[in-house]
């Protein structure tokens, strides 16, 4: 018997005779073992149109995917550009005021589509959400750092999204020329392994060529700009290509699916036969006593044998119809009884597997079963952090390894060209941009923050914390998706505007150092 993924089931193909695992208990389970990561590149395909399909029917995987990509992008990660003052031989003060140039000129780019997308219409905080999508549904994220005028557009780098597809993964050959490289699904290497590019079917928006041929693209240009991004989780020594990491969750989901669609359709089969008569008449007489017009009141004949008494009966029930429609009083004769039956299922067996499911495919994805279903009713303070807490660390090791890259990606191409313009001026004694590119464009990317059940108790426990020298303000902040720096400068500025305009700045009540009077009302 075959699994809802197409995989034979683990429970049928087993046969419990004691044997050695390769005749007896696992037999009939035979999956794929080849060369390096060949298992992934295998079932990838398979994998990525079954989670894109599923994506439109499937309740639970379309949850997964916008909850992800919610946790992991939201609405953007914010700049906290850092660039590295012993590196670049400047001091800090002047490293701090190129962090604000670069900080300041930052966000006109990336929130203008006109500027950052290649094709004029997102910010790069969607074609972030479309990235990190794209890692959800195939286990991939591509995209090319074009350098193109456009009109509209100050500036020319710009980033294009990709689809998995175009690269080609029919490609597997003894790359051209003679260093010795090979190309595997797509993807040139040299002969020590590591990337040249890829090899890319051009697609143009608006242009319906079929079957375009693919076509070489260097990863890096020859100073070391990024051209192509190929991003994926490493799952295995050898890996070419990405898997979605919902493949898990696939069989659960649509298992969960199947059983509420055979759920329903047997309550309204129940429903449709809600109803049965139990009568001495013949089949015919009282399946005929059922009808949905209305019920016309004839006495019924007398008769003292059984013979008169039956067809009395069969006369009465030949213009009395028993009416199943609402709000309509039907007669029997004597001895006839109208039974009304309940729909057996969904029932308490149902609920509970259905649970069971939905908890499989939240836990095989790495969500939790609250995020996907939505219901918090049964989960109390304690329990939903819990809940919360591995699924929040699974998130952060994701968006540090797909959506952190593609920002920078994108942000060391932009800080390059911006350097090189004179948008972003230079300390003095600095050195160009291309001599240090990882000095300047050293950055900190901050996203939405943990998600909490309950914000007082979890505001009171980052106090006790940060009172007890456990953490500190910095580490709390972060936490909370917000930079010090700008949380203390925006602080230091409300203060000094509501002093101008006569007002008291808030003051925390447990502090040592308050004085009596801070505590009064203000007479302005």
């Amino acid at each position: 018997m075959d699994g809802t993924d197409g995989k034979p089931s683990l429970v049928w193909s087993r046969s419990y005779n004691a044997h050695p695992f390769t005749t007896g208990h696992l037999g009939g389970w035979q999956p794929y073992w080849g060369s390096p990561g060949s298992e992934i590149s295998r079932e990838r395909a398979l994998v990525s149109s079954i989670t894109i399909d599923l994506l439109m029917s499937n309740p639970v995987i379309a949850a997964l995917v916008e909850g992800f990509a919610t946790y992991a992008v939201g609405n953007g990660l914010t700049l906290s550009s850092q660039p590295n003052f012993g590196a670049l031989g400047i001091s800090k003060e002047a490293a701090r005021e190129l962090s604000h140039q670069i900080e300041t000129a930052w966000p006109a780019w990336a929130k203008n589509g006109a500027e950052c997308d290649a094709s004029g219409r997102h910010s790069l905080h969607q074609l972030a959400v479309a990235a990190y999508k794209s890692f959800l549904l195939t286990g991939e994220t591509l995209f090319a750092i074009d350098w193109q005028r456009a009109a509209g557009a100050s500036t020319r780098t710009k980033v294009k999204m990709l689809d998995v597809r175009q690269l080609d993964q029919s490609i597997t050959r003894v790359a051209e020329g003679s260093n010795g490289g090979s190309v595997m699904q797509g993807v040139q290497f040299d002969k020590a392994g590591r990337v040249e590019g890829y090899w890319i079917r051009p697609f143009v928006l608006g242009n319906f060529n079929s079957a375009p041929q693919a076509v070489f693209v260097r990863a890096r240009t020859s100073w070391g700009r990024m051209r192509v991004g190929h991003l994926f989780d490493l799952i295995v020594p050898g890996q070419i290509r990405g898997i979605s990491p919902l493949a898990a969750a696939l069989t659960p989901a649509h298992s969960k699916s199947t059983l509420r669609e055979f759920g329903l359709a047997a309550a309204l089969v129940q429903s449709m036969v809600a109803a049965t008569v139990e009568s001495d008449l013949p089949r015919d007489a009282a399946l005929r006593s059922l009808a949905t017009v209305d019920a016309m009141d004839m006495p019924a004949p007398t008769g003292v044998s059984p013979e008169d008494w039956a067809d009395a009966r069969a006369a009465y029930y030949e213009t009395v119809k028993v009416n199943l429609q609402p709000g309509v009083v039907t007669h029997m004769m004597k001895g006839d009884k109208l039974i009304l039956h309940r729909p057996q299922s969904p029932n308490t067996v149902h609920d509970a597997l259905d649970k069971s499911l939905s908890r499989e495919a939240a836990k095989a994805a790495g969500s939790s079963a609250e995020d996907v279903s939505g219901d918090y009713s049964q989960t109390s303070f304690s329990a939903s952090r819990l809940a919360q807490e591995l699924p929040w660390r699974i998130n952060k090791r994701r968006r540090s390894s797909i959506v952190e890259p593609f920002y920078q990606a994108a942000f060391a191409a932009w800080l390059e060209e911006a350097c090189e313009t004179g948008r972003i001026r230079l300390p003095n004694g600095a050195p160009a941009f291309w001599q240090a590119t990882d000095a300047y464009s050293n950055a900190v990317w901050r996203g939405e923050g943990k998600p909490v059940a309950d914000p007082l108790k979890a505001a009171q426990a980052d106090i006790l914390e940060i009172e007890n020298g456990l953490s500190t303000i910095e580490a709390k902040l972060g936490e909370r998706g917000l930079d010090f720096e700008e949380v203390l400068s925006q602080r230091k500025s409300e203060r000094e505007q509501l002093e101008a305009a006569g007002l008291r700045y808030p003051i925390p009540k447990n502090r040592d150092d308050l004085k009596p009077e801070d505590d009064t009302p203000s007479t302005t």
